[in-house]
């Protein structure tokens, strides 16, 4: 954080207020005012015009600070919360505001002054992304005007050059003028990640079966909107009631909401421009697409007056989109969920920002991970993993932060730590929710200070990592039962990656499968098996609470169980009224105790969310110690991957 930027002070206790300003003070910070209340700092904010401000949660007056926060962020000023209270609700209603960050009293100066750096990476990275996303977009623009080929060619380009702007499923381009005898039109549907499926006037006849004068008269329906404007959930329901190309979007493609913006032409005003964009998320555009829209729309007009001008619209060649490489090896999935965790991934995966993965067992979490760490500038560099919940808890610090030769019984020699091992590259925190709260401290000043010390050591290492970490639990509800710690959460949840379940992108059931049975007939050097209607029709119907893992378990035990060339039963489970699970006879007969004992563990292991330890872990359940769990689980084979 710059230290010019002035900074507001919002604390009704003047002692701690004090204490606080004098702390930024000595730090060479520009304190512009103390406000006692929402209606004082509201005061101050239109006076003074502060750049961060600083506003404990609780507040003399009716208002609280995060009703003031909600203010802060429709006026775009940055804030950090100051509060001792780490309820679930509490935490809940404060990460709505999307703050800066989060500071749980008491803290030391030197947790303040990181928690300014914190502050000033993200105002400086918001603002510096939008501005380089749409800079870079505006030259591609500009390479276009002179590598013009088709119009189909132009507007391919244009939909992939938009996609990290807008997060549309359909963009559609629609010119219709009284000068010329065919109108352009051409829509991009998104099938993949670049990858574009082309729409044309002929295709949506086959889709609509409407007559080509029908469409046309649609068409110019469609083009007269004259502003920009989105249209969301009701709004857009309405427009679907019209002879517009919204009716067919939203009735024969799925669409649930709309980003419309016409281009005004001066070259000819008897014709009319128009991007159309939509999504299948029903509350996807914002106030902050209008205004990027806004911004673009000068340079939109130069370019298409130039290339109508230039008489070429009468080009409409077919054109072969070829898909890029594929970036994300190993996920399987073309799902507009799936494809929205990619846009995600790949506008942070440059940074350093650090990101917490979240998403039930068995998603693909880690290999999300592994993606963003191979497109940062840190690919060639370390790649580290620790799954935190398969470490005793008297192990976890030394894993982490290593140990001196002789710092306990049984240091027979120097152990370097896995923060040591990752430096200059990526460190994966697989399952932090099962950190305890003594190793969350030391963590968390580690991830402030980036600074580590050896168990037995009383030297600093400075350490240069960039943090990824991912849980299967809900850490707001584990804050809100005091297991994690609050400034620990905001900490890491800088950049929040949600993972999708698989019941939540069936889309790509069909397409998983087939990887899978393709994987493992050739694994098991068999050939390659096809799958019957009624088995791909039960695997879209059936829920999935094991995601991802568990159908790649049962298409394993299938290929391997099928005889013939077919796959034509496969052995889902099934939930009866007791909420008890029954697999196929064949593949619960003549079963060993140790498999019904393997059995038995795996499954308190699902229903326990893959937690081992504490009062609603796996081992509480069965009444062993975690070291005894951990031991027969060692014994009967089972990892990690297998719950």
């Amino acid at each position: 954080m710059n230290t010019n930027t002035k900074i507001l002070i919002v604390e009704d206790n003047f002692v701690e207020a004090n204490h606080l300003r004098l702390m930024l003070k000595n730090a060479g910070y520009t304190v512009s005012g103390i406000a006692r209340s929402v209606d004082d700092a509201k005061e101050n904010i239109a006076k003074e015009k502060p750049g961060l401000v600083l506003l404990d949660i609780f507040l003399t007056g009716k208002e609280t600070g995060i009703d003031l926060g909600k203010f802060l962020k429709e006026e775009n000023i940055g804030f950090i919360y100051l509060s001792a209270n780490s309820g679930q609700d509490i935490l809940s209603d404060a990460k709505a505001t999307h703050p800066y960050g989060f500071l749980v009293k008491p803290f030391r100066e030197q947790d303040l002054l990181i928690m300014m750096q914190i502050a000033g990476y993200h105002q400086k990275h918001n603002v510096e992304s939008s501005i380089r996303k749409e800079q870079l977009f505006q030259r591609q623009l500009k390479d276009l005007i002179s590598n013009f080929g088709t119009w189909d060619q132009y507007l391919m380009q244009i939909c992939t050059a938009l996609q990290p702007l807008i997060p549309y499923e359909l963009m559609i381009a629609n010119y219709v003028s009284d000068e010329t005898p065919k109108n352009i039109f051409f829509g991009f549907l998104r099938t993949g990640f670049n990858e574009y499926q082309k729409i044309t006037l002929e295709s949506l006849q086959e889709l609509t079966n409407l007559k080509l004068h029908e469409l046309e008269l649609i068409l110019k329906n469609t083009t007269t909107e004259n502003k920009i404007i989105c249209s969301n959930e009701y709004d857009f329901q309405k427009k679907k009631m019209e002879p517009t190309l919204h009716k067919i979007a939203g009735n024969h493609l799925g669409m649930k909401s709309n980003l419309t913006l016409p281009i005004p032409l001066s070259i000819t005003k008897k014709g009319k421009f128009v991007f159309s964009f939509y999504s299948k998320n029903s509350s996807v555009f914002d106030e902050d697409h209008l205004e990027i829209c806004k911004r673009l729309q000068d340079n939109f007009i130069y370019n298409v007056e130039n290339i109508i001008a230039s008489q070429i619209v009468e080009s409409q060649k077919s054109v072969t989109v070829k898909p890029l490489e594929n970036q994300f090896e190993g996920i399987i999935g073309k799902s507009p969920v799936l494809l929205s965790v990619f846009d995600n991934i790949s506008q942070v995966a440059p940074t350093d920002t650090t990101i917490l993965i979240t998403g039930e067992s068995g998603t693909g979490k880690e290999k999300i991970a592994t993606a963003i760490h191979n497109l940062s500038s840190r690919k060639n560099q370390p790649f580290v993993k620790i799954n935190c919940a398969s470490l005793p808890s008297s192990l976890i610090e030394t894993e982490l932060f290593g140990h001196e030769k002789g710092s306990f019984t049984g240091a027979l020699h120097q152990h370097i730590g896995k923060f040591e091992q990752a430096d200059k590259g990526t460190l994966f925190l697989d399952e932090i929710g099962e950190i305890p709260l003594d190793v969350q401290v030391k963590l968390l000043r580690v991830l402030q200070e980036k600074e580590i010390e050896r168990v037995g050591s009383i030297k600093s290492i400075k350490v240069d990592i960039r943090i990824i970490a991912a849980t299967n639990r809900n850490l707001e509800k584990e804050v809100g039962e005091g297991r994690f710690r609050l400034d620990l959460y905001y900490r890491l949840c800088v950049f929040p990656l949600q993972v999708p379940a698989l019941r939540e992108r069936k889309d790509d059931i069909g397409i998983l499968t087939q990887h899978f049975i393709s994987k493992f007939c050739e694994k098991l050097n068999r050939s390659e098996l096809s799958l019957s209607s009624e088995s791909l029709k039960s695997l879209l119907n059936y829920n999935w609470p094991g995601n991802i893992r568990e159908l790649e378990n049962l298409i394993e035990r299938s290929v391997i169980m099928t005889k013939g060339d077919h796959i034509n039963i496969i052995p889902l489970p099934v939930e009866d009224d007791l909420g008890s699970s029954h697999i196929d006879e064949d593949f619960l007969q003549h079963r060993t105790i140790e498999e019904n004992e393997r059995a038995h563990i795996l499954k308190v292991l699902n229903q326990c969310g893959g937690r081992i330890r504490g009062d609603d872990g796996a081992a509480k359940i069965l009444g062993v110690p975690p070291t005894t769990l951990a031991s027969k689980m060692l014994k009967l084979g089972i990892k990690r991957n297998h719950f």
